[in-house]
């Protein structure tokens, strides 16, 4: 995506933020783009995204219905808008269909310059749905991509005091996630990101393959 783009997007994502906070928290591309880029090792391997996804409480949605025009997409149970030119779409708590319950992506959410975003655990699971829905598509490649993205930024955590909690990932992880997760971890996928370079993607992939393992231990014993 053009990075002049992305810059007027932000703007807006934190403009929305600020007006439903706290009951707002990012998700999807976004959120992954902003744990990558302040992640030390995996800064140079986000990509910036050209919409933006956002789990919201149910008073927040109440107010957002009131200030924007929404349309409601009843397949993926999410109402989407449009602000600046840009997509914006809400999933809303207690009527989204999304793996990991609101209450839980709001309690572990982190911020980043004042933007709430969902914590790497629960993208994980978020993403591995989507890969799941959308597997053989472009989309499902960019879902795999930023799977990758996450891995690395949960290795990454581990250097800064606050490791990534498998246990909390796992919480929500259904047999079907974690078959995608092996997928994942052989994907083809480890060597686009590395642009081709065969030791970067050997590297990138045993990185995520510490996570893999604490991932895997849990799953098993849960």
């Amino acid at each position: 995506m053009d990075v002049a783009l992305f810059a007027k997007l932000l703007p807006l994502c934190h403009e929305i933020g600020r007006l439903y906070e706290p009951g707002l928290v990012y998700i999807g591309g976004i959120a992954v783009y902003l744990h990558a880029v302040n992640a030390e090792g995996v800064r140079e391997l986000s990509e910036a995204t050209q919409d933006a996804d956002f789990y919201i409480s149910v008073a927040g949605f109440s107010d957002l219905r009131d200030i924007e025009e929404l349309s409601a997409n009843s397949r993926l149970s999410k109402h989407e808008f449009r602000k600046g030119g840009f997509s914006f779409a809400a999933y809303t708590e207690r009527h989204s269909k999304l793996p990991v319950p609101y209450a839980n992506v709001a309690a572990y959410a982190q911020g980043y310059d004042g933007l709430l975003v969902a914590a790497p655990e629960h993208l994980i699971v978020l993403k591995l749905e989507a890969a799941i829905n959308r597997r053989d598509s472009e989309h499902g490649r960019k879902d795999v991509k930023d799977i990758i993205r996450l891995l690395l930024v949960a290795a990454h955590s581990e250097k800064t005091g606050k490791p990534f909690d498998a246990n909390e990932a796992c919480a929500f992880m259904r047999q079907a996630h974690f078959e995608m997760l092996v997928e994942v971890m052989k994907s083809p996928e480890f060597a686009g990101l590395a642009l081709g370079n065969a030791q970067s993607a050997k590297r990138m992939r045993a990185t995520c393959a510490g996570v893999m393992s604490k991932i895997e231990a849990v799953f098993a014993a849960s």
